[in-house]
């Protein structure tokens, strides 16, 4: 009888793809990190000049005895204009003062609701609203995100079949805090930085995207509170937490997983977790964004709460 060849694990090809992704964002981890203290690599070096003397312009020098210029009819015309303009000026913002407390707003006044709405939108919840769109899956659509800033000009093959693409991207209401540099020994020193400064990594395969992982510098287990001020408090509920660590994920605390729904009602799932990036970095701070709900992740994690 021969024998049949056995059949891998269909899990094996997620567990795979998931290193292959860990690994490309903590690359882009490294790369900010360096951007940020060196500054950008320049593709040539850099240019090379020969020394040349600035010919300065010759200084023209007036008798003592020469009478100053004649101030001429134009210039008198320009002057008397000009004082006229800035007296209506003057005056329109006298009467929109006094307007103050009246049923009518001034003109120049924005709308209530495009102030709210430049306040409370921040740069997660719009890369969550593309995710989780009809748009989701395509590469190109996250080009337009003004929100990022992109290092990658393209998605990057990471292995075969596997792509990503790097930016970075600010998370709100975060503060300024001692950053390391991630440089060991006597190069090791720490920035002044905001925290939310982080790093944004989209993964998938070539036919489109499948989830967005966002890296900020240092621990934080107030996962819950971060992600109130990207989507609002009442639009962000746990799922599962009190998930453990890896074992060799040193000093990290145990994850979350939670529910974000968006203005359009579509509901976005967020893993939250920590990374060790060595002594030297402080550690890292991760949400990675999908649009299905990640139950086997959930499973595999062994969550204590799970709702």
């Amino acid at each position: 009888m021969p024998d049949t060849p056995l059949n891998p694990h269909p899990g094996l090809a997620l567990i795979r793809n998931a290193y292959a992704d860990s690994l490309h964002r903590d690359l882009a981890i490294i790369n900010h990190a360096v951007r940020s203290e060196l500054g950008p690599l320049l593709p040539a070096g850099l240019p090379r000049q020969e020394k040349r003397k600035p010919s300065l312009p010759a200084s023209r020098k007036h008798p003592i005895d020469e009478p100053p210029p004649q101030e001429t009819d134009n210039v008198r015309l320009k002057h008397l204009t000009a004082a006229t303009a800035i007296a209506v000026l003057g005056l329109s913002a006298c009467r929109q003062e006094n307007a103050v407390g009246t049923d009518q707003p001034p003109l120049s006044a924005p709308p209530r609701s495009e102030q709210i709405a430049q306040t409370t939108t921040s740069d997660m919840q719009a890369v969550a609203t593309l995710l989780a769109s009809e748009k989701g899956s395509d590469w190109e659509a996250y080009s337009s995100l003004r929100e990022v800033s992109w290092i990658d000009p393209s998605p990057q093959e990471t292995i075969k079949g596997r792509y990503s693409r790097s930016g970075k991207i600010l998370l709100k209401g975060l503060s300024v805090k001692d950053i390391p540099n991630g440089r060991p020994g006597t190069e090791y020193t720490t920035a002044k930085k905001n925290e939310g400064e982080s790093t944004i990594s989209i993964s998938g395969s070539l036919s489109g995207v499948e989830s967005v992982s966002i890296s900020k510098p240092l621990y934080s287990d107030d996962y819950l509170g971060i992600l109130k001020n990207q989507f609002g408090a009442s639009h962000v509920s746990i799922i599962a937490d009190k998930c453990p660590a890896p074992d060799y994920q040193e000093g990290a605390g145990d994850g979350a997983f939670f529910e974000a729904v968006l203005a359009d009602k579509r509901p976005v799932f967020i893993q939250a977790s920590q990374q060790d990036g060595g002594k030297y970095t402080g550690g890292f701070t991760v949400f990675d964004l999908t649009r299905a709900r990640p139950s086997e992740a959930i499973a595999a994690m062994n969550c204590s709460r799970v709702k």
